[in-house]
C-alpha cells in the first residue's frame, strides 16, 4: 500500500494531532476509519465524547483515563475492545500515541460474531474479550509500529480482511437498518419496524443484539447527534439553530442532552473540547459527517468507487 493511496485527512493543534484514514473500499462497510491520535510529552487533554458506535484502540500514554457515563476515572488498557455508546465519555490523556479503528453495527456482526448488547456502554482489554485473537495480535503490533501511517493502514486492512469470511445471515438486514436511522425520513420505531419486516417485539431484540440498543434509543441517538454535530461543525451558531427536525422544541433538546452528557448544552459549550473538535474537523473533511455515529458507508462506499 503506497502513500499515495491512502486518503489521509489531519488536524494538528497546541500539542494534540489527529489524522484519520479511509478505508479501502471492500472494508468501508464494516470500518468506519482508522484514527491516529497524538498528544504530545508534557501536553494532557481532557474532553467529553459523545456517543459513538464501537471501536478498537491501541496505544501507550503517560495518562490514559477514561469512563463511560457517571463516576471515576479508570485506567484504559493499552488494547481495548469498546462497545456502542449512548452516553458521553470522560477522556484524560497526557502525552501518549494511539490507534483507532471505528467498527459499523454491520462490522460487529462480522468481525466479532457476537451479540454487541454485551459491550454496550462499556470497554475492556480485548485479551478478556471473546474477539478473534489475531484482533489483540494487530493491536499490540500496532503500538510497535505506530508511527509508521502506510504500515499501520496496511496491518489493519490485512488483517480485516482476513476475517471477512461468509457474512452472517443478518449481514443485509443490519446495514439496511443502519442506514435506515441514519436518514433524517426516520422519525419513528413503526418506520424501521415496517421496513425491516419483522414484529415489533422481534425487531427490539434484532436491534438490542446487533446495534447494542433498543429502536426508541437508537432513534434519540441519532437526532441528539444531528443536532450535536451542526453545533460542533460551527459552534458560533446558537443551540435552536442546530436543532433536528425531529425534536419537537428546545425543552425537548436540553433533556436528551442532560441525559446523554450529564450536563446542560450551555456547561457544555464552555468546557474544552480539543478531541471531539478535532474528531469533527476530520471525520466531516474525510466522510463528509460530524463524528463516527454518523458515518454513512452507502455513501462513502460510492466515493470511494467515483459514482
Amino acid at each position: 500500500m503506497a502513500t499515495a493511496s491512502l486518503r489521509v485527512t489531519e488536524y494538528e493543534s497546541a500539542g494534540l494531532r489527529l489524522r484519520l484514514v479511509r478505508p479501502p473500499a471492500d472494508l468501508v462497510p464494516y470500518l468506519s476509519a482508522y484514527y491516529r491520535t497524538e498528544v504530545e510529552p508534557g501536553v494532557e487533554v481532557v474532553d467529553w465524547l459523545p456517543p459513538e458506535e464501537a471501536n478498537l484502540r491501541t496505544g501507550k500514554a503517560d495518562i490514559y483515563e477514561a469512563v463511560i457515563g457517571e463516576g471515576p476515572l479508570q485506567a484504559v488498557p493499552a488494547a481495548v475492545l469498546s462497545g456502542p455508546t449512548d452516553r458521553a465519555t470522560r477522556l484524560r490523556i497526557a502525552g501518549g500515541k494511539f490507534w483507532g479503528i471505528g467498527l459499523t453495527p454491520a462490522g460487529w456482526a462480522r468481525f466479532l460474531r457476537t451479540p454487541v448488547c454485551t459491550m454496550a456502554n462499556r470497554f475492556c482489554d480485548i485479551g478478556q474479550s471473546d474477539a478473534a485473537p489475531v484482533l489483540e495480535t494487530m493491536l499490540l503490533r500496532l503500538c510497535d509500529i505506530g508511527d509508521d501511517i502506510v504500515a499501520s493502514a496496511t496491518l489493519i486492512t490485512d488483517t480485516f480482511r482476513t476475517l471477512l469470511g461468509e457474512p452472517p445471515d443478518a449481514d443485509q438486514t443490519i446495514q439496511s437498518v443502519h442506514l435506515a436511522l441514519l436518514s433524517e425520513d426516520a422519525s419513528s420505531v413503526g418506520d424501521l419496524v415496517a421496513l425491516a419486516g419483522m414484529t415489533p417485539r422481534t425487531f427490539e431484540r434484532f436491534c438490542t443484539r446487533h446495534f447494542g440498543f433498543t429502536p426508541r434509543v437508537l432513534l434519540r441517538r441519532q437526532r441528539f447527534l444531528r443536532s450535536l454535530g451542526k453545533y460542533m461543525l460551527d459552534p458560533s451558531m446558537k443551540w435552536i439553530g442546530s436543532l433536528d427536525t425531529h425534536y419537537w422544541d428546545q425543552a425537548h433538546f436540553i433533556r436528551d442532552f442532560r441525559r446523554t452528557m450529564n450536563m446542560t448544552p450551555s456547561e457544555f459549550a464552555a468546557l474544552p473540547h480539543p478531541i471531539s473538535s478535532a474528531a469533527v474537523s476530520v471525520t466531516s473533511a474525510n466522510a463528509g459527517v460530524a463524528m463516527q455515529a454518523l458515518y454513512h458507508p452507502q455513501r462513502s462506499t460510492d466515493s470511494e468507487l467515483g459514482l
